[in-house]
């Protein structure tokens, strides 16, 4: 009878089971790039019901971009999402039994708003659901501009600057030596500053093989870490698609003469650097390498380049190679640039869950670099042909102040990604960054940077109403620098870096029949751990051989940092947004040990260790709004927004010593300090936009940002006095700040795209505040300072102010097949820099580039 029963309860099981598998059906398909036809890998799919409710889902596979998903026979609505292009929503019946086929085809979005970004949430998120200020730039600004390094480029967005090459975002930091950043350099979602100097080698970064830049205002500690303080510039490097490409690009610029010709030193008989004796050697003969040299013995600028860029994928194996050769003789004399890089991006995809792969990017070269002008040559008829009038040596270095270098740097970042049975994300990322510089004047330095991240992203599906997905990102970090370094007193330092981080973001008031929310709200905590070993004894004063007692030779450290952020949809084109996030830096070895000295004699400059240093904190908070818009047949957004951040202990290199106008630079030093606790509010208002006239179609970004950064502190009758002994302006601002700066950047194409015209133009105001020493510089103490230096100069000449207008002119022709389909192309570009050849300087004592022609020829097939 026990038999009987088992087996009619076994008979009951079988005949549910069938009706269940009887009542699925299944549906397969393909989703793929509307435009190249090439399957999208790791398209999300979800199905939901007709009312708007979750139902299942999931995505395309890394191999061909097919998923096979099963559902109860029935009605859906299924919609496909992928980075960087427009969601695809259609209604799908499945039938009993059977399997529906289906293709799916999805174009890039040009909805500026809904563009997709990672770097603010590490979650694919959409520009206007963003909770802090981000931008983004696409390769064609890269290419269009002739941009060889990314530098260059980001100056274009709206409140970012770089200063010598230091970025800073919304006034966040001023000048600093090659050393410490509080912006963050990201090179696909990983950190690529020097491990001793945290400072970011802008040639390092493949232009040549860019997906998109995004660069996100304000404090992100709390998801990236110390350096983070500031703002954070990611890069994303390109994988390989269906279809192999191969770009090839060579481009020269030449340099016309500057507006006043005189100080256009390649165009002298002679140039004498610092001495107004005949026999002193001339300056020809102190630069190297000596070979193209000009008429007159030494070299004219000039800069040209090679770049190659290959991608294409060989089955399960996606393989992206690129390489460039950067060659430049400055204007500024004595530096020069012969660059070799060479970068690869390899992935291999096991199955549709699991991947590896590794990018890797080495630079080699000789260069050689200009730190602060002479602007010392009176009276040189003897020499010049300008009769007895006086030469402001702009482009002329200080004697034995250039720093000739034999460069080394390689990363290598292998990673791992799997997804779990609940879709979760499982990623390690590491990096090994070496960095060599064999450098003269007792300066080279070795790094080696270790780093490894850990994360775990999931977003769990929420069948409510009102609440939307919840998006949950964890990770641990660890990082462990080993440097050693001239530059640091010949000794080693260890560095270690350890955090552990945590951000959710909640959907809530969701929109009837659709998965989009109106509110999100986004909570981060991060807790960092600094180490820093160092020796017991220390060289402060490269002028002095004597060691002092380090102070905290074994320094150690740990905050917890927190972010919030808010964005609202007002409508389906009005975002508002608001945000508040503490920042943390721990000071780099550079910032606590570097001691050097640049120049020799009365000449000379030090730059002093100060192992007394001792980290910022601060935090930064936001409130904007992102309106888009369409008039016509033009779209885009418009976004203004406020903001304030205050800074404790903050740090910055700054002089000290004594009076250089009695001295020359003798006793004048360079040395990073806690100058104190400083606030620096402002707002910004930027623009960006597509559209046509008639068959023209345009491009515009702009953008003006207002800063007004100041000690918080400040007393007319008791710190006033001290913070204006060393400071060039009479009242309350931070050193090397522009109050007001303008971007505006308008690109049209015609003759159905084939022709291309760009027009860019940048503003700074004036730069009130420097250093008074650095002010009243002059490299002869008996020569008048109301005729020589950096303070005559910036009186008579520029303070920093300056209108940089430039224009860009292209043609593409593409060569098809008889089936219409492109094969190839050819592009010639015209690129014209500075072309009202306005002499200025973003950093003082240093002048930038006259007015410059590129030439540029790209071929892709």
């Amino acid at each position: 009878m026990k038999k009987q029963q088992l087996s009619f309860l076994l008979s009951i099981i079988s005949v549910f089971c069938s009706i269940n598998i009887f009542a699925q059906g299944t549906i397969k398909g393909i989703i793929k790039d509307s435009l190249e036809n090439e399957p999208l890998l790791g398209a999300e799919v979800r199905i939901n019901d007709l009312q708007g409710n979750f139902v299942t889902g999931g995505a395309t596979d890394f191999i061909e971009g097919v998923f096979n998903i099963s559902i109860n026979a029935g009605t859906y609505e299924m919609v496909c999402s992928y980075m960087g292009y427009a969601s695809n929503s259609q209604s799908v019946t499945i039938k009993n039994g059977e399997t529906t086929e289906i293709t799916i085809n999805m174009a890039e979005e040009v909805n500026v708003l809904k563009v997709v970004t990672k770097t603010a949430s590490r979650f694919e998120t959409p520009v206007g659901k963003s909770s802090i200020s981000l931008d983004v730039v696409k390769p064609s600004l890269v290419e269009n501009t002739n941009a060889t390094k990314v530098d260059e480029v980001i100056t274009k967005v709206p409140g970012v600057t770089v200063v010598d090459g230091q970025a800073n975002i919304r006034g966040g930091s001023g000048f600093s030596y090659g050393a410490g950043s509080r912006v963050l350099l990201l090179v696909d979602d990983l950190p690529l500053l020097t491990g001793d100097a945290g400072q970011p080698n802008w040639r390092d970064i493949p232009v040549e093989n860019i997906s998109q830049i995004e660069v996100v205002k304000g404090a992100a500690s709390a998801l990236y870490g110390s350096s983070a303080l500031n703002g954070i510039i990611n890069i994303r490097t390109a994988y390989a698609k269906n279809k192999p490409v191969t770009k090839i690009a060579l481009f020269q610029s030449s340099f016309l003469n500057p507006k006043r010709a005189e100080t256009a030193w390649w165009n002298r008989n002679k140039v004498i650097v610092n001495d107004a004796d005949e026999s002193a050697p001339l300056a020809s003969d102190t630069i190297a390498p000596a070979f193209l040299s000009g008429r007159n013995g030494y070299r004219k600028p000039m800069e040209l380049g090679l770049q190659f860029a290959h991608r294409r994928k060989i089955g399960k194996f996606d393989l992206t190679l690129g390489g460039n050769y950067f060659y430049q003789d400055s204007y500024r004399m004595g530096a020069y640039e012969r660059k070799y890089r060479f970068n690869s991006n390899m992935r291999y995809r096991f199955n549709t869950k699991v991947n590896i792969g590794a990018n890797f990017n080495i630079n080699y070269g000789q260069s050689a670099s200009f730190f602060i002008w002479g602007n010392e040559m009176p009276l040189v008829s003897p020499f010049f042909t300008t009769g007895d009038t006086v030469v402001n040596d702009i482009y002329v270095p200080i004697a034995n102040s250039i720093t000739e270098s034999v460069i080394f740097r390689v990363n290598i970042d292998p990673y791992f990604t799997a997804y779990d049975k609940k879709n979760g994300k499982h990623r390690l990322q590491t990096r090994y960054y070496h960095v060599n510089n064999q450098n003269g004047q007792n300066q080279s330095n070795l790094s080696n940077l270790g780093y490894a991240e850990y994360q775990y992203q999931r977003k769990f599906k929420i069948n409510s109403s009102f609440f939307g997905d919840f998006k949950f990102v964890t990770g641990a970090v660890g990082m462990y620098t080993y440097a050693e370094s001239q530059l640091f007193g010949n000794a080693t330092y260890n560095i270690v870096n350890a955090a552990f981080y945590i951000q959710g973001e909640q959907g809530l008031i969701k929109e009837k029949n659709s998965d989009n929310t109106k509110l999100s709200i986004t909570f981060g905590a991060r807790v960092e751990y600094n180490r820093i070993e160092s020796p017991d004894s220390v060289q402060v004063d490269p002028t002095q051989a004597g060691l002092i007692l380090n102070p905290e030779p074994l320094s150690q450290e740990a905050k917890p940092v927190f972010r919030l952020g808010l964005n609202y949809e007002l409508t389906p084109f009005t975002f508002i947004r608001a945000s508040w996030g503490q920042g943390y830096r721990y000071p780099t070895i550079a910032e606590r040990y570097i001691t050097t000295q640049i120049g020799t004699g009365f000449t000379s400059l030090a730059i002093r260790a100060n192992p007394e240093l001792q980290s910022e904190t601060g935090w930064s908070t936001e409130i904007g709004i992102k309106q888009g818009f369409k008039i016509g047949n033009w779209k885009g957004f418009a976004d203004l927004s406020g903001f304030w951040t205050e800074y404790q202990n903050m740090m910055e290199f700054t002089f000290g010593g004594g009076d250089p106008q009695q001295t020359g630079l003798g006793n004048i030093f360079f040395q990073s300090v806690n100058i104190d606790d400083t606030r620096i509010r402002g707002f910004e208002f930027s623009l960006m936009g597509t559209g046509n006239i008639g068959k023209v179609d345009f491009n515009v970004l702009a953008g003006y940002t207002f800063i007004a950064p100041e000690f918080q502190n400040w007393d007319d009758s008791v710190k006033g006095p001290v913070i204006q002994a060393l400071s060039s302006a009479n009242y309350n601002i931070l050193k090397y700040r522009n109050v007001h700066t303008f971007k505006f950047d308008i690109e049209c194409f015609l003759i159905k795209k084939a022709l291309s015209i760009g027009l860019s133009l940048n503003y700074n105001s004036r730069m009130d505040n420097i250093d008074k020493a650095f002010e009243n510089i002059i490299a002869d103490p008996s020569w008048d300072s109301d005729v020589f230096g950096l303070g005559y100069y910036r009186q008579n000449f520029n303070s920093g102010e300056f209108l940089n207008l430039s224009a860009r002119i292209g043609y593409r022709h593409s060569f098809k097949n008889s089936s219409k389909n492109e094969i190839a192309a050819v592009k010639i570009s015209v690129v014209g820099k500075n072309l009202l050849n306005q002499e200025y300087m973003i950093r003082p004592a240093l002048v930038d580039a006259p007015t410059n022609i590129t030439v540029r020829l790209d071929v892709e097939f």
